[in-house]
């Protein structure tokens, strides 16, 4: 097994978003995502790379995990991600989920892409709220 990190393992433990690539591994922090695809997982680096490069400054923020919010690499891949399948499909509304993340990362590498479109998904994107499951005695 090849156990690359996910670049967008956050959207795939929500499991709305899905990835062909993807493997759920454990790790000492907990469960996790792994990328079977070391190439798969260097493209989604690249992109990954690319989204924060128009979105960190949108938010003000840096690409600095004691400085920046969570919720803004969140929004950024989410939202990157989300309007990517838009412009990639020419869809007029933004989707709610991702069916293969590893192919549309294919496809964006095949297209040239204007990621800055974008930042307005990214800003504009509301994080859903986990929800708290209340035991009943």
């Amino acid at each position: 097994m090849i156990d690359c990190k996910c670049s967008f393992s956050i959207t795939l433990i929500t499991e709305d978003f899905k990835c062909e690539k993807a493997q759920l591994v454990t790790r000492r922090a907990g469960p996790d995502i792994a990328c079977s695809s070391e190439q798969g997982s260097e493209n989604c680096q690249k992109l990954y790379a690319k989204l924060k490069n128009v979105g960190l400054p949108a938010f003000d923020a840096e690409d600095d995990l004691l400085k920046t919010p969570a919720s803004v690499f969140t929004k950024i891949q989410f939202a990157g991600l989300l309007g990517l399948h838009r412009n990639i499909k020419n869809d007029e509304f933004l989707p709610k989920t991702i069916d293969n993340i590893y192919q549309l990362v294919e496809q964006a590498m095949q297209i040239p892409q204007d990621y800055e479109s974008l930042v307005s998904e990214m800003t504009a994107y509301k994080v859903k709220r986990k929800k708290i499951k209340k035991k009943i005695d």
